[in-house]
């Protein structure tokens, strides 16, 4: 899977400049930030996350972007404790470094933009989850702690709009992120704010 996933990223960084000189519009840079709801459906928990992003355009349809997004459990999506009246211990929490390539499906004269991004992310994070031990003394529960240094595939689709001022712009994301054969294992839906950095 790791073979597949570089031959994905050397596409990408060969495919991205023939897409950039056919489009023949100067590169601009903008700067993204953004928070929203996760759900880490491995382990049926939900969480926050914390998104910064730099996005470089390649041309009229085409961007590059960098892409941090941090995320942490808050809660449980099943009521599940360790006894009656005791809150569950159970969490995630995780940085996913994130490289894409980004094309505009579809442009209004509006100012909407309906984008498609994908590309590897580097997830450095872990989690800790109580399990049940059905063939201990007593079923008596354990705790399993996992940390994680994996590369894995990362899909989002955006819808971005246009705000008053010229150089501010707003978008919600919808992201899923998946590795080790299990896609999605995170899903973000995300606010964002995108300024104009520069050209």
């Amino acid at each position: 899977m790791k073979t597949n996933l570089l031959l994905l990223l050397l596409f990408f960084m060969a495919f991205a400049p023939i897409v950039s000189f056919a489009q023949e519009e100067k590169p601009k840079l903008q700067y993204t930030v953004g928070g929203g709801a996760s759900i880490d459906g491995n382990n049926l928990l939900w969480g926050l996350n914390l998104n910064n992003e730099i996005n470089y355009k390649l041309g009229r349809r085409t961007s590059l972007n960098a892409a941090i997004l941090f995320y942490q459990s808050l809660g449980n999506l099943e009521n599940r404790g360790v006894s009656p009246g005791q809150k569950s211990i159970d969490q995630s929490s995780g940085i996913f470094i994130t490289p894409t390539l980004k094309y505009d499906i579809l442009q209004r004269d509006s100012g909407f933009i309906l984008a498609f991004a994908a590309g590897p992310s580097l997830q450095l994070g872990g989690n800790t989850i109580e399990m049940n031990n059905f063939s201990g003394p007593e079923n008596a529960p354990f705790i399993s702690a996992s940390k994680f240094q994996r590369i894995g595939l990362f899909l989002e689709l955006e819808g971005e709009w246009k705000t008053k001022n010229p150089n501010i712009r707003n978008a919600i994301g919808i992201s899923a992120y998946g590795a080790d054969y299990y896609f999605p294992w995170y899903l973000n839906a995300t606010y964002k704010v995108r300024f104009q950095a520069g050209k």
